[in-house]
C-alpha cells in the first residue's frame, strides 16, 4: 500500500509483483510520473531509502522491503532536450494543456528513444517546463495511439492533475475499432503485468496490477466493432491487453493483434493498417485551480475516418 506523508514524503512497500527488481526500476513502474533517470539522481543524492538506510539503482529489492522517497521540488532533472516539433494544442491556459498527439511519436524520452518525443517539442515551446518531470506530461498514449493528452503548466497543477489522475478523477475515453463482432456493452476487470517471457509485452496476469476497462458498442459490422472505450485504470498497453484477451484485437495492432492472413476481411487495407485502431477522443475532468469542469473533445485522425470507410465498404 502506498502512503503520502504531508505531501513531502512518500513510503510504500514492496509488493510481490515488483520483488526482484532493481530499486530504479521498481520504483519507476509504481510513479511512472517519475523518470527512472531522475529516481537514478535521487538514489545517487540519497534522497530514496529502502528499509530506512541508503541504496544503489542496482540493487535487487525483496517482498516487504519499505521504500521512501524524499522528492525534490524541482523534480526534473531528466535533461530534455529541447527540439522544434510540432505540438497541436487543443486547449491551454495559465496553468495546463491539452495537445493532440499524432501517430508514430513517442510521449517521453527512454532509454531508446532520447529525441523527437513529444516532451522534447514541449520543452522547447514552453522553456518552463523542463522544470516538471516528464515536461509536464501527466499521462502518455502509445506510440501509434493519437488523441489527446493532458500537461501541467507548473509545480501545482502538475501535482493536483497527478493526484487526480492516480484517484481516478479524470475521464478517458477512446475509440476503438476491434476484430470480430462484440454484441454487448460490458466491463473487464482483469490484472495486468509485464509478459512473464517477453519483457516488451504486457498481460493479464493474476499477480498484475489492477486494470479495469468499460466499453460501449457504437457500431457492427460484418467482421468488426466500433467501440467506445473507458479506462478506469491506466495501465501500459490496458486496452490492447484486454481486447486481445477477450478475443477481439484490435486492427493494425502489430504487438497483440491477428496475423493479417487470419483477418477476415478481404480488404488489403483492413489487413495491412499500419497502427492499432485506437483514439484517444474525449477527456473530462476538474481544473486544477479553478476548480471548473473541462471537457474536451478530438475529432477521428484521417487514418481512421478511411478505415471506418473501408470497414463499411466491405459489409
Amino acid at each position: 500500500m502506498i502512503n503520502k506523508i504531508n505531501n513531502n514524503i512518500i513510503e510504500y512497500i514492496i509488493s510481490e509483483e515488483s520483488k526482484g527488481l532493481r530499486v530504479d526500476q521498481a520504483i519507476s513502474k509504481a510513479y511512472e510520473e517519475y523518470s527512472r533517470t531522475l529516481i537514478q539522481k535521487w538514489i545517487k543524492k540519497e534522497k530514496i531509502l529502502v528499509n530506512g538506510k541508503t541504496t544503489r539503482a542496482k540493487n535487487i529489492l525483496s517482498l516487504h522491503d519499505k521504500i521512501t522517497i524524499f522528492p525534490e521540488e524541482n523534480i526534473s532533472a531528466d535533461e530534455i532536450i529541447p527540439e522544434n516539433i510540432k505540438i497541436d494544442i487543443n486547449f491551454e491556459d495559465e496553468d495546463l494543456l491539452v495537445i493532440e498527439k499524432n501517430i508514430n511519436i513517442v510521449s517521453h524520452p527512454a532509454d531508446s528513444v532520447k529525441k523527437g518525443t513529444i516532451a522534447n517539442g514541449l520543452v522547447y515551446k514552453f522553456p518552463e517546463l523542463i522544470n516538471l518531470p516528464r515536461a509536464g506530461l501527466i499521462h502518455r498514449l502509445d506510440k501509434d495511439t493519437t488523441g489527446l493528452l493532458i500537461v501541467a503548466k507548473n509545480l501545482k497543477s502538475y501535482k493536483l492533475l497527478t493526484q487526480a489522475m492516480q484517484n481516478r478523477q479524470i475521464k478517458k475515453n477512446y475509440i476503438a475499432y476491434v476484430h470480430g463482432q462484440i454484441m454487448k456493452n460490458d466491463t473487464i476487470n482483469k490484472p495486468i503485468s509485464r509478459h512473464k517471457t517477453n519483457r516488451k509485452k504486457m498481460a493479464v496476469n493474476l499477480e498484475g496490477k489492477e486494470a479495469i476497462t468499460s466499453y460501449e458498442v457504437l457500431q457492427n459490422f460484418n467482421f468488426f466493432t466500433k467501440l467506445k472505450i473507458n479506462l478506469l485504470t491506466g495501465r501500459t498497453h490496458q486496452i490492447r491487453v484486454h481486447m486481445n484477451f477477450l478475443g477481439h484485437p484490435l486492427i493494425g495492432d502489430q504487438t497483440y493483434g491477428l496475423n493479417p492472413n487470419k483477418c477476415k476481411s478481404s480488404s488489403n487495407y483492413i489487413k495491412k493498417f499500419p497502427r492499432q485502431a485506437l483514439h484517444a477522443e474525449k477527456l473530462e475532468f476538474s481544473h486544477p485551480i479553478l476548480k471548473k469542469r473541462i471537457i474536451l473533445n478530438s475529432s477521428l485522425p484521417k487514418d481512421l475516418s478511411e478505415l471506418h470507410i473501408e470497414i463499411k465498404k466491405n459489409e
